[in-house]
């Protein structure tokens, strides 16, 4: 199993602690670095956050949360074997051409060692407030796919679908991995589960919490593909006390990679230290 970390640009907004943090994990030895996106919180959103009991984020409008993407360039020229991703960019807050640039060039800078996670985007006030369509999330998240593969492997397209029509054009230069480049499909329904099998992704799902429900969801994505990878995050404080029996837990409920997570304060890196020594040689 692959253990990457997650880069704490919410809880550390500054460049010592993301350089501290970031070369840390590469020297200790961990696979990857993750970020994730948000752009523009918006001050009052309805509860649709999928990751607690009562629907509520732990953040809000005035927490601090550097930009996913611009993070990972940062990383990419301060590290050299780790492979870095974001999981996941909502796409309620992009479009496929800019995201399409942003991958290529984040690949370019890391000489192939990105991975992309996009997700529909649950917080469509975010969404409306960028001036992007939130309707029909999963069928655009299907169209931005065959978008970013055509855009990384061929010099120039075009393209004729429901949501987009686009004239013959170029995004340059390609991704060193080219259509290769590893994608991820966060969510947590059927159709995300679907979508990953039938297009050659991975399956990423945030904060499972319980490792039950990560092996139901190995069992579809299984049932639908025997190659596509499944992904899980862990949130340390929550295991406390038994970083290496959670660990085997998601490793042994079908995840094929495991991020682990930790709010940034002045242990954090001692505590990235200790579960390389305790943990990672057990899960590699």
């Amino acid at each position: 199993m692959r253990v990457g970390v997650y880069l704490p640009i919410l809880s550390a907004a500054s460049r010592d602690a993301i350089l501290a943090y970031a070369r840390a994990a590469e020297a200790l030895g961990f696979d990857s670095l993750w970020t994730n996106s948000h752009i523009a919180v918006p001050v009052t959103f309805g509860p649709g956050y999928p990751y607690s009991d009562d629907h509520r984020p732990p953040w809000n409008a005035t927490s601090t949360w550097l930009d996913a993407m611009t993070t990972l360039s940062f990383v990419a020229a301060a590290t050299e074997r780790v492979r870095i991703g974001v999981a996941v960019v909502p796409l309620i807050t992009t479009d496929p051409l800019t995201l399409a640039k942003q991958a290529a060039t984040i690949d370019v800078l890391s000489d192939g060692r990105f991975e992309l996670g996009i997700g529909g985007g649950w917080l469509t006030e975010e969404g409306r407030a960028l001036g992007h369509p939130t309707d029909h999330r999963t069928a655009r998240m299907e169209e931005t796919i065959a978008i970013l593969r055509k855009a990384w492997g061929q010099p120039t397209f075009e393209h004729s679908g429901r949501f987009w029509n686009l004239p013959p054009l170029g995004i340059n230069p390609k991704p060193p991995q080219g259509t290769g480049l590893p994608l991820w499909i966060g969510g947590h329904g059927d159709e995300a589960v679907r979508i990953a099998a039938e297009h050659d992704a991975g399956l990423f799902i945030w904060l499972p919490r319980r490792p039950e429900r990560l092996a139901e969801y190995h069992r579809k994505l299984r049932a639908r593909s025997k190659t596509a990878h499944l992904a899980a995050s862990l949130a340390l404080a929550e295991a406390e006390g038994r970083w290496l029996e959670a660990a085997r837990e998601m490793r042994d409920a079908g995840a094929d990679l495991l991020v682990i997570m930790r709010r940034y304060d002045d242990r954090a890196v001692d505590d990235l230290t200790r579960f390389a020594s305790d943990v990672l040689p057990a899960l590699v």
